[in-house]
């Protein structure tokens, strides 16, 4: 995509050029470069991934693109899902794993309809199942 966008602003750039209007190449440069770091970071940004992990007793969220950049744990019964509205109109709900004063963003790649199913699954998953008269004795 960026080779075919490329030669056909270069051939622009050029043939202008060659009519005297020389001044249009760094421009066209400058432009090509700018498209190339937005499409960089662009997918920097599609590859990062976000794992939330539940096993006994704790909660772990991993954040990164190939491998885990970062971890948080938190414990299991005393976690809550917090979705706080956005302060502006139009702004999107962000979603929170909290507990013990610390909390960590979760779901920012999705659409509102997503993190609200999303945080209405982390609720069942994350509340420990009640603890029966059958279970103790």
């Amino acid at each position: 995509m960026f080779c075919g966008i490329s030669l056909v602003s270069l051939t622009i750039a050029l043939s202008f050029s060659l009519l005297g209007y020389w001044l249009i190449l760094p421009f066209a440069g400058l432009e090509l470069g700018a498209l190339a770091t937005a499409l960089y970071l662009s997918a920097v940004r599609a590859d990062t991934r976000e794992v939330i992990s539940i096993s006994g007793s704790m909660i772990a969220v991993q954040k990164g693109r190939r491998q885990p950049a970062e971890t948080t744990w938190f414990q299991r019964g005393w976690a809550k899902v917090v979705v706080r509205r956005p302060r502006r109109r139009g702004h999107p709900t962000r979603l929170f794993i909290r507990c013990h004063g610390r909390e960590v963003e979760i779901g920012g790649c999705l659409n509102e309809h997503e993190r609200s199913r999303l945080a209405d699954d982390l609720r069942r998953w994350i509340t420990p199942p009640a603890i029966t008269t059958a279970q103790v004795a």
